[in-house]
């Protein structure tokens, strides 16, 4: 898997994944929403912002344990598919950069339930708060 980069391009940072690119505006310092952030792909993200000054809020049903993060982000522990958790993450921040996912070890009904349910509350907490950028990211993980 290939890191995320941020490079300038023409006003713009760069964010480079696989083999796609695609520039969003950033400001010098913008307050993130990651969902998932306790998995893999949420805390390497989590890590790789605040190592560019920008401030995080994490949205997961498992607890945060990453001593070297802490003290430094949000921590919400809650269920994007709850309308008031995912309200509640998704206040005040710029952009949405939604990890969260069930894993091929849940149910099907789970696997739904989280990934198509919760993802749909999350894009409308992202509409009514008017958050400027939703991305929606997954891993191989998945598949099983």
């Amino acid at each position: 898997m290939k890191s995320i980069l941020f490079e300038a391009c023409n006003g713009f940072r760069n964010f480079e994944l696989k083999n796609s690119t695609f520039c969003i505006k950033l400001k010098d310092k913008m307050k993130f929403l990651v969902t998932g952030g306790s998995g893999f792909l949420g805390i390497n993200l989590i890590r790789f912002l605040y190592s560019k000054g920008h401030q995080i809020k994490s949205l997961d049903l498992v607890d945060f344990d990453y001593p070297d993060m802490n003290d430094k982000i949000e921590k919400i522990k809650g269920d994007i598919r709850k309308k008031e958790d995912a309200e509640k993450a998704t206040e005040s921040v710029d952009i949405v950069v939604h990890c969260a996912a069930a894993l091929p070890l849940y149910t099907p009904e789970e696997i739904f339930s989280t990934d198509i349910d919760g993802t749909r509350t999350m894009l409308e907490a992202a509409q009514k708060f008017k958050v400027q950028r939703f991305v929606h990211i997954s891993s191989t993980a998945v598949y099983g």
